[in-house]
C-alpha cells in the first residue's frame, strides 16, 4: 500500500508528526511519499497512493481534498487543530488508525464537491473545486450587495446582503452553519444556499437537487468569492460565478475506531447545555 503525508510546510508540529508516522509505516512495510500542500502539482507524487494522512486540522482538509480528490486518493485526517471536524483521529491515535486502516479495518466516506467558475467578460478566470463552500460576499466596505441568483438558468432572486454562501453538505456545518443554515447529512449531495445577514430580503436558506446549476451574478463592488474561506478572489460587477456538483467526490477515511458522524456533531456542534 502507498501512503501520502501531506503537510503545509509552515505547520511544524505537523511535520513532526508526519515524521513519527512515517516511521510506523515504513516498519510495517508500506511505502511512503511526503508531499507539501503549498500550491503544487502533486499529480507524479500520488500516482499509485491509495490514502493521505493529513495532518493538520480542518482547513488543511480542505487544502488536501481539492489537490487530492481528482486524483482518487482517501484522505485520513490527524488532527492539530481546534475542532478538527473533518479529521479521523488525534496525534495519539495516529498509530491504531494506520495499523487499521493496514488492516482493512476502515471505511470510505463520499462527501460532495462544487465545481466554481469564475466568468469575466464571457472568459473563464478561475475554475476549481470546493469542499465546504463557495461565497460571494462584500469586501472592504461595511455595506450590503445585490447578487442575483439563477438556477438552471432561470431566474430565482436578487438578495441584498453582505453576501451569499453555496455549500455542500459538508459545508453546512461550517459557514453556512454559522449564519444560520441547516445541517445536511454528510452524505447527501444536495447544494444549499444561504444568504449572509440579508437586508430586506429572503432570510431563509434554500435546498436544491444535486444535478442542479447555480449561477451569482456580482452587482456591486467592491466584493470578493471565497473559496473554503482559503482561495480569495476580488470580484467585479458583472462577474458571474457558476457552481454545480462535481463529478469528482472527496473520500475520507474512517479508520474503525473513529467516532460516527452523529457523536462527532454533538460533541463539536451540537452540545448540550452545561456541557
Amino acid at each position: 500500500m502507498k501512503f501520502l503525508l501531506a503537510v503545509r510546510p509552515d505547520r511544524v508540529a505537523a511535520t513532526v508528526a508526519a515524521g513519527e508516522a512515517r516511521k510506523r509505516v515504513l516498519r510495517l512495510g508500506h511505502e511512503v511519499v511526503d508531499i507539501a500542500l503549498d500550491g503544487e502539482d502533486l499529480t507524479g507524487s500520488a500516482r499509485g497512493a491509495e490514502i493521505a494522512l493529513v495532518f493538520g486540522g480542518d482547513g488543511t482538509i480542505l487544502r488536501a481534498a481539492r489537490a487530492l480528490a481528482p486524483l482518487g486518493v482517501g484522505l485520513l485526517g490527524v488532527n492539530l487543530g481546534r475542532l478538527g471536524f473533518l479529521t479521523s483521529c488525534t496525534v495519539a491515535e495516529v498509530d491504531t488508525a494506520i495499523a487499521e486502516v493496514v488492516g482493512g479495518r476502515y471505511r470510505s466516506d463520499e462527501r460532495a464537491l462544487l465545481d466554481a467558475r469564475l466568468v469575466r467578460d464571457g472568459r473563464e478566470v478561475l475554475r476549481t473545486l470546493a469542499l465546504n463552500d463557495v461565497v460571494a460576499a462584500r469586501a472592504e466596505l461595511v455595506r450590503s450587495i445585490h447578487i442575483a441568483v439563477t438556477v438552471d438558468d432561470e431566474p430565482l432572486i436578487v438578495y441584498w446582503a453582505d453576501g451569499l454562501i453555496v455549500a455542500t453538505a459538508t459545508g453546512s456545518t461550517a459557514y453556512g452553519f454559522s449564519v444560520g443554515g441547516p445541517l445536511i447529512m454528510p452524505a447527501s449531495r444536495a447544494i444549499m444556499i444561504v444568504p449572509i445577514a440579508p437586508h430586506l430580503s429572503f432570510t431563509n436558506a434554500t435546498v436544491l437537487d444535486p444535478e442542479q446549476r447555480i449561477r451569482l451574478e456580482v452587482q456591486d463592488e467592491p466584493a470578493r468569492l471565497s473559496i473554503d474561506g482559503q482561495l480569495e478572489v476580488p470580484l467585479r460587477v458583472g462577474d458571474r460565478i457558476e457552481v454545480r456538483r462535481s463529478e469528482i467526490v472527496a473520500r475520507l477515511i474512517r479508520p474503525a475506531s473513529s467516532k460516527p458522524f452523529l457523536s462527532l456533531l454533538r460533541e463539536k456542534i451540537l452540545k448540550e447545555p452545561g456541557s
